[in-house]
């Protein structure tokens, strides 16, 4: 890995807001010794190290705690490891070890004492046309190898590219295979995401579709453009722009650049994917236009791009009120013009309520009998099994929104007669308000995460608790498809079982990395009392069976 300018050990801030803690002196692994944080990644943070065992420097990438709660960035991570122990060739970077210890996750790489391209052309802005056709075929030698095997980079760009010094020469160094994608494995990332940096990427990848080895050839010619001319072809703070230019594809061609040079450069960056060369058919052509170019002096640095237009100042705010606008004398105002406007439209809105409210009145003594009736944006009232009350027409039923009940309602008018029998009243019933279910407040669950690592696919355990009006608990499993699992949850105290255990069975695992709970469960447990779940499990896959066991953090409900 990169070997930056030393860094003070301490609390750095990573790219993605999080922190890293001093872990200088610090044993990780097997064997390795912490020194200092040397490099911040998406993914990552790159140590400096030393192997106890041999004395010799390396490189410890440590999975950012934050991320481990994504079980798809931890399978990335193991994929990495498994990736670059594919490509044995002298341009990739070699890994040595990978590692867990509680709820850190490690991957142990020689340490390129060099530093990355991007610092070297940060120092020195341009890199002559051989030179950079030179380290370029080494690049493209190192594709040409993960190609065969059937890995696509995806992210190819000067600070994955680290460089050592090799009999006064600089030598190539690929790593960070992080995103990379196994063409015969299903992938991980999101069907139709965008992965990769945007400055780099082929115009088909903004569109999400599926990745292939000329999107990283495409990326090499835009590596070649950025070394001979100092910046790359398409730069811009707006990915919508930069992925317009990417698909017009017109490339600017800096006075200086050689012929052969530029040729490659637009085979690489056709807009075709079919029409673009292999990466193995690269390392020739490369090698050719090293030789051909050879003393061909740096150009000079790029000039740097224009500013955006600052806009101008606006103007102070006066306190002196702004003069009217001159209007007609005995002219009305305006908006007396749309009062009449404004009435009418109040007064139709009244009529057409009144009009719905009558209707509704005279449809429910159609028959005599009582009816509910529902008027959009108002609850229809619900019927309650107490003794109605009847009404007097003349007094209408008491307001939903209100709830009003007269402590004694009027009895009800009979008129006299022989039309005495005939019912002429109508019965209101009571609103009632609809019983509200009765709200238990629990917290977030607090979750202790576990890495068994297996050379294949790390599982992850995670034993989780969360507080309210009792304690829930459950037991959560994250690892790769194809596997089942068992997995046994309890919920402990001073040594001895106060809830459980539970057992779930045959729980299936699909996809790239699948989590499966067990629970949650409840328990009335004694308050004041402190708490610690408790996790077993065994995961069977190709033939193989993980077992482990995890207690996790104690509580006090």
């Amino acid at each position: 890995m990169v070997d930056k300018d030393p860094t003070s050990s301490g609390v750095r801030a990573d790219s993605d807001g999080a922190s890293t803690l001093d872990l200088s002196g610090r044993c990780v692994g097997s064997s390795y010794i912490l020194v200092q944080p040397i490099g911040q990644g998406a993914t990552g943070t790159v140590w400096r190290g030393v192997d106890r065992a041999s004395g010799e420097p390396v490189a410890v990438k440590l999975l950012h705690e934050s991320l481990l709660r994504q079980p798809k960035l931890v399978t990335r991570f193991v994929q990495e490891r498994t990736i670059l122990l594919m490509l044995r060739h002298r341009n990739v970077v070699r890994v040595r070890d990978l590692f867990s210890i509680g709820e850190s996750l490690g991957l142990v790489m020689d340490l390129v004492p060099g530093g990355s391209l991007r610092e070297h052309l940060r120092r020195h802005h341009t890199v002559p046309a051989g030179e950079a056709a030179r380290l370029a075929g080494q690049v493209a030698a190192a594709l040409a190898e993960a190609h065969g095997l059937g890995v696509i980079h995806r992210d190819l760009k000067p600070d994955n590219i680290l460089l050592q010094s090799t009999d006064g020469r600089l030598e190539t160094r690929l790593t960070d295979f992080g995103i990379a994608r196994v063409l015969n494995t299903p992938a991980l990332t999101t069907p139709n995401a965008v992965v990769g940096t945007p400055h780099y990427m082929a115009p088909e990848a903004f569109h999400g579709t599926a990745a292939s080895p000329a999107a990283d050839v495409y990326a090499l010619g835009i590596l070649l453009y950025e070394m001979v001319s100092g910046r790359p072809p398409y730069d811009s703070d707006s990915v919508a722009d930069l992925m317009r230019r990417h698909l017009q594809g017109s490339p600017e061609r800096r006075p200086g650049i050689p012929d052969a040079l530029w040729a490659v450069i637009l085979s690489c960056l056709d807009r075709r994917p079919k029409l673009r060369p292999s990466a193995a058919e690269l390392v020739g052509q490369l090698t050719d236009v090293a030789r051909a170019t050879d003393g061909v002096p740096p150009l000079p640095p790029p000039a740097p791009l224009p500013d955006a237009p600052v806009p101008p100042p606006s103007p102070k705010p006066s306190i002196i009120p702004q003069q009217r606008p001159p209007r007609r004398r005995n002219q009305a105002p305006s908006w007396r013009w749309a009062r009449p406007g404004t009435v009418f439209a109040l007064l139709a809105g009244t009529m057409l309520a009144s009009g719905v409210a009558t209707t509704a009145w005279h449809l429910s003594r159609a028959d005599g009998s009582p009816r509910d009736v529902v008027v959009a944006g108002v609850p229809a009232a619900t019927p309650s099994r107490s003794p109605v009350a009847s009404a007097a027409p003349s007094r209408p039923a008491p307001s939903p929104a209100s709830e009003r009940r007269d402590p004694a309602p009027a009895p009800p008018r009979v008129p006299a007669g022989p039309s005495a029998t005939r019912a002429t009243t109508h019965t209101a019933r009571p609103v009632t308000r609809s019983p509200q279910p009765e709200v238990r407040e629990y917290g977030a669950f607090a979750c202790t995460r576990r890495i068994t690592l297996d050379w294949d696919s790390p599982v992850v355990a995670a034993p989780c608790q969360a507080t309210g009006p009792k304690v829930q608990f459950k037991g959560e499993l994250t690892a790769a498809g194809g596997g089942t699992a068992t997995v046994t949850v309890s919920l402990r105290s001073g040594g001895r079982t106060v809830a459980g255990p539970y057992t779930c069975t045959a729980l299936a695992f699909r996809g790239d990395a699948e989590t499966r709970a067990c629970g949650p469960r409840e328990s009335g447990a004694y308050r004041g009392r402190t708490y610690a779940v408790q996790m077993s499990w065994a995961y069977t896959r190709n033939g193989r069976t993980l077992r482990g066991s995890v207690q996790g953090s104690a509580f006090t409900f």
